[in-house]
């Protein structure tokens, strides 16, 4: 068995987070509204890696996101545990919304290995008020980091897009042509035991607006099936021509002149 290379891959943590951005990508005020905001064991996680390093021999990024990363409390022990498979990826990265303070654990994580970096989704003064000492603390403990401004006459891609699901089904040829856009194209993502094809279409299934037979994906820790099994299963879903999912996505803005929100715009908790 080859093991596979690939370019990225990315991990939710946790769904729950501090602020209640009106149009979340990850739909965090619905799984509020639902009582239903899902946090990974990280035994699980660790587990979901371990097989996952068993399969791929090099990814060149990991993404540690949620949710907000920084309120989930065992992020430090997380990171802790990646640094065991540094040699297998080129960088990891750890996104926030620069409103939570770093816990000082996972800056002394951090600070162990230059492939760690700070991903900052700045939304202006009123909302991520912590920009300031993240940076300080990051200097401090010589931690690599990058603001990305989504406030202002310069907010990245001019703010954000509609990401809600349709309410009725678009033909294969629709959903093909929707997939063969998309900006997220090989960005699986491991969501706990399961590791999907596309977060977005996993999302929809969490709030029920994409049917689970829709969402490509499988078990990494499944106890029945074998290293080899799961080798199979990760190739071809890395290799998919398209996925079912997309037949429920608006098309998140791979459209000209899609119509762009303020980001991070809150609504009551």
């Amino acid at each position: 068995m080859e093991k596979m290379v690939m370019d990225r891959v990315s991990c939710h943590v946790t769904a729950k987070c501090n602020l209640r951005c009106k149009m979340c990508s990850a739909f965090i005020p619905k799984l509020y509204e639902m009582g239903n905001v899902p946090e990974y064991d990280v035994e699980e996680i660790k587990e979901s890696f371990r097989t996952y390093f068993q399969l791929v021999e090099h990814v060149r990024l990991i993404s540690i996101s949620g949710g907000e990363p920084m309120i989930y409390p065992k992020l430090a022990e997380l990171l802790e545990f990646m640094l065991q498979y540094e040699d297998n990826f080129t960088k990891l990265e750890v996104f926030t919304n620069g409103s939570v303070a770093i816990p000082e654990a996972v800056l002394e994580v951090m600070a162990k290995s230059e492939k760690m970096t700070l991903f900052v989704d700045h939304y202006g003064p009123q909302i991520s008020k912590k920009i300031d000492e993240i940076k300080m603390n990051c200097d401090k403990y010589h931690i690599k980091y990058s603001i990305r401004i989504y406030y202002g006459e310069n907010a990245h891609m001019n703010g954000w897009i509609d990401r809600s699901f349709l309410t009725e089904k678009l033909s294969d040829e629709k959903a093909k042509e929707h997939f063969k856009k998309c900006f997220s194209n090989n960005m699986l993502t491991i969501f706990g035991k399961e590791i999907v094809y596309c977060p977005q279409s996993y999302v929809g299934y969490r709030i029920g607006a994409v049917p689970k037979e829709d969402i490509l994906g499988f078990s990494l820790v499944d106890e029945h099936s074998t290293i080899e099994e799961k080798y199979e299963k990760l190739h071809k879903l890395w290799n998919v021509e398209w996925i079912p999912g997309c037949a429920w996505c608006n098309g998140l803005g791979i459209y000209e002149n899609a119509k762009r929100y303020v980001p991070a715009e809150q609504v009551e908790k």
